[in-house]
């Protein structure tokens, strides 16, 4: 058997419905990331984001059959302010979450800290009022390698290399 999953490695469904948690209660708590749900929080967000994360992560894809797939999860984030005031606290209140929820393990807190960037710069880039949709991206894969590209190539930040 080969190596498990990101997802099975943090704990699968309930250890991404508990990051999930933590990191929402994290941002609803923070003076700048509080802002984007003060006028309302969808009661779904958390499940929602415990399936986006779970399946990018190499769990079931339950947020593309759901909830349309990463270009979905774009388009509800995009074109809201041509400034960035959350990117660095975003960051921050997912490495607290992951370091508070998921299991001790520094090679899987670096990895998930990767993913979070690169996520993090993917939806800035569609934040500008005037950005262009995304059309229909395919979900992001992560593996112990980074982000797995549909050519069968790994992208961790700026640099890409092929998988054995």
């Amino acid at each position: 058997m080969g190596r498990p999953t990101l997802y099975e490695a943090a704990g699968g469904a309930p250890a991404m419905l508990a990051l999930a948690t933590d990191f929402h209660e994290r941002c609803l708590a923070h003076p700048t990331l509080s802002h984007p749900f003060a006028h309302g929080v969808d009661p779904a967000h958390v499940p929602h984001l415990a399936a986006y994360w779970g399946e990018v992560f190499g769990g079931p894809p339950d947020y593309s059959r759901g909830r349309g797939g990463h270009g979905a999860m774009i388009r509800v984030h995009a074109n809201q302010c041509d400034e960035d005031p959350f990117s660095a606290a975003f960051v921050e209140c997912f490495d607290a979450a992951v370091a508070a929820v998921l299991p001790d393990d520094a090679e899987l807190r670096a990895v998930l800290g990767d993913y979070i960037r690169a996520a993090t710069a993917e939806v800035v880039a569609y934040m500008p009022l005037s950005a262009a949709g995304p059309g229909d991206p395919p979900m992001p894969r992560w593996t112990w390698a980074g982000r797995q590209g549909l050519d069968g190539s790994v992208s961790t930040g700026d640099a890409v290399t092929r998988t054995p």
